[in-house]
C-alpha cells in the first residue's frame, strides 16, 4: 500500500479544522469490513495497514507515518473498509467525520486539487492490481489443469521432475471454463514466469471424414508439478 501524503503545508492547513486524538500502541483506527466513516491525517507516529487472506490471517500490505492520510478512499468510494489500521507506536491524529472533510477540502481549493492527483493515482495503481489479480487467477485455473494432466497420466516423456505433455486448446478451454484467448494469456504468462519450458503451439490439419479438413491447435510444454504447485502459492494472494 502507498499511502495517501499531504504536504507539511497542508497538514497545517487542516490542523485547526478536525478534531486532534490520540492513540497508544496497537490500537485500532479502522477495522475492515466496517463502515468507512471517518478520515485520519497522521501528525506523529506510525500504523500497520493488513489485510485478511482466505484463511483468515492478518497480512502486512504497507505502513504510514507522519503526513498520511488514513481512511480516503473508503469514503470518497463509499465502500466498507478493505483493511485494518492498526497503532504501531504512540498515535497522535487529525480525524475528521466524512462530511466534516467534504466541507474541508471543498473551502481549501489546495488540498482539492493536491488530493485529486493523488487519488488518481492511486486508482491507476487498483486498476494494475486487478488486472495483475485476474491474471492471477486464469494462471492458477491454467496451473492446476497442467497439474492435473500430468497426474492423469497424459505425459509424452518424462525428464526427471518434468513431464513433456501436449493437450488442445479447445478441449483445454471447455474444461476450465474459460475461452481459448484466455488459455493462450495464462499459459503465456507461465511461460514467462519460467514455470513452463519449451511452451509452444501447433496448428493441425486433420482429415475431418468427410466434412473436410478440421483444424486445431495444439499446446506442447514441459513442467515440473512441483514448481507449479510453489510458483501458484506466490501469486494466489494477488
Amino acid at each position: 500500500m502507498e499511502p495517501t501524503k499531504l504536504t507539511e503545508e497542508l497538514v497545517n492547513l487542516l490542523k485547526n479544522r478536525g478534531k486532534e486524538e490520540t492513540y497508544n500502541l496497537g490500537d485500532i483506527l479502522i477495522e475492515e469490513g466496517k463502515e468507512s466513516d471517518r478520515i485520519f491525517i497522521i501528525e506523529k507516529g506510525y500504523v500497520n495497514v493488513t489485510k485478511k487472506d482466505p484463511m483468515g490471517n492478518d497480512v502486512l500490505i504497507g505502513t504510514a507515518g507522519p503526513g498520511s492520510i488514513i481512511g480516503e478512499m473508503g469514503v470518497f468510494m463509499g465502500v466498507e473498509r478493505t483493511a485494518t489500521v492498526r497503532a504501531v507506536s504512540d498515535l497522535k491524529v487529525i480525524s475528521f467525520g466524512k462530511e466534516e472533510f467534504f466541507e474541508v477540502i471543498s473551502s481549501i481549493p489546495e488540498v482539492s486539487s493536491y488530493l485529486i492527483g493523488i487519488l488518481t493515482k492511486r486508482l491507476y495503481n487498483l486498476n494494475r492490481r486487478l488486472i495483475n489479480a485476474i491474471n492471477s487467477k486464469l494462471m492458477i485455473v491454467m496451473g492446476n489443469y497442467i497439474i492435473d494432466k500430468i497426474r492423469e497420466g497424459n505425459v509424452q516423456e518424462s525428464f526427471g521432475e518434468n513431464a513433456k505433455i501436449s493437450f488442445d486448446l479447445s478441449t483445454a478451454a471447455l474444461e476450465t471454463g474459460l475461452d481459448i484467448e484466455k488459455v493462450i494469456t495464462a499459459l503465456n504468462n507461465l511461460a514467462k514466469a519460467g514455470v513452463l519450458q519449451d511452451y509452444k503451439l501447433i496448428e493441425e490439419v486433420r482429415e475431418g471424414g468427410g466434412e473436410g479438413e478440421e483444424k486445431r491447435t495444439v499446446t506442447e510444454l514441459i513442467a515440473d508439478p512441483q514448481q507449479i504447485k510453489s510458483y501458484l502459492k506466490t501469486i494466489s494472494y494477488i
